[in-house]
């Protein structure tokens, strides 16, 4: 009888040049990372979705693009957002996504959202640290500074 169990094998690579960044400690400090991510000639075109993961000293580990949606919504999977944190053996992590409207108010589905990965994040000791908006005029809404995280 063959064997049908495969073995898995995880490596970390790093891609692109490697930047050195200040501890992450306030929204403004997230918000001036992701507006290197996020692509301007896009911001306003649809919805993207981005999570940064930090280590236990809140340096930046690095990014990652996950979803990209339509003008109005993206659909984010909490499975690949906390797999990726796992494998970088985040401590932290921030997520994000942009509103091509430009309205800052976070809709019921970025409420529901946002609690359900604060509670998935618990049960693998990775701390959800923040949620923010953005929008192309350079604002945005944080979850934590409003105290709803």
């Amino acid at each position: 009888m063959k064997n049908f169990l495969y073995e898995l094998k995880l490596s970390y690579n790093r891609t692109g040049e490697y930047k050195k960044y200040d501890p992450i400690r306030t929204s403004r400090d997230v918000h001036q990372v992701l507006r290197q991510v996020f692509d301007p000639e896009l911001i306003e075109a649809r919805e993207e979705f981005v999570i940064l993961y930090v280590n236990r000293a809140n340096n930046l580990i690095g990014y990652y693009k996950a979803f990209q949606g339509g003008v109005a919504s993206v659909v984010a999977d909490t499975k690949l957002m906390l797999s990726m944190g796992l494998k970088s053996l985040a401590s932290g992590m921030i997520i994000a996504h942009n509103h091509p409207s430009g309205n800052l108010t976070p809709s019921d589905q970025d409420i529901r959202l946002t609690n359900r990965v604060k509670e998935a994040c618990k049960l693998v000791d990775i701390e959800l640290m923040d949620h923010l908006i953005l929008t192309a005029d350079g604002d945005y809404y944080s979850f934590a500074d409003e105290g709803k995280l």
